[in-house]
């Protein structure tokens, strides 16, 4: 079960560094991604909108991490947490292939995030500690 809590907690600690970046400055992580332009359209001021979803964004970040830290602790016991980060980095995986084939983002844009989500998804699926490889939840 080792693997499975390492994997666990890198993946915590990485969504609880770009939760804190955003929480604390959301500006500044908007403008880093280009969202400045729609301060020159006719009196719509959209950063403001754009940095309030990106400290939303970072809170949910940061609470998903300290789950998933809390979740390392015993992965048998905690077997719902492992779930849940299944689940989390599918539907982050899901996210990003949509924004792609929609068109909102290119693949060279958001790679190394896209990549990073699909290595760690694979590694859950991996350890997780399926009925077969488990004793008991005791």
């Amino acid at each position: 079960m080792w693997n499975l809590r390492i994997s666990m907690i890198l993946y915590a600690a990485i969504l609880m560094a770009e939760g804190i970046v955003m929480w604390l400055d959301p500006a500044g992580v908007a403008k880093l991604l280009g969202f400045n332009i729609f301060d020159s359209m006719a009196g719509l001021d959209a950063t403001n909108f754009v940095s309030y979803i990106f400290s939303l964004m970072g809170a949910a970040l940061i609470a998903g991490g300290f789950v998933f830290i809390v979740g390392s602790v015993n992965p048998k016991k905690n077997v719902n947490v492992v779930r849940f980060a299944i689940l989390w980095s599918a539907l982050t995986l899901a996210g990003e292939i949509y924004s792609i084939v929609k068109g909102y983002v290119t693949f060279g844009s958001i790679w190394s995030n896209f990549v990073i989500t699909a290595i760690f998804l694979l590694a859950f699926l991996i350890f997780f500690p399926w009925p077969w490889r488990r004793e008991s939840y005791r």
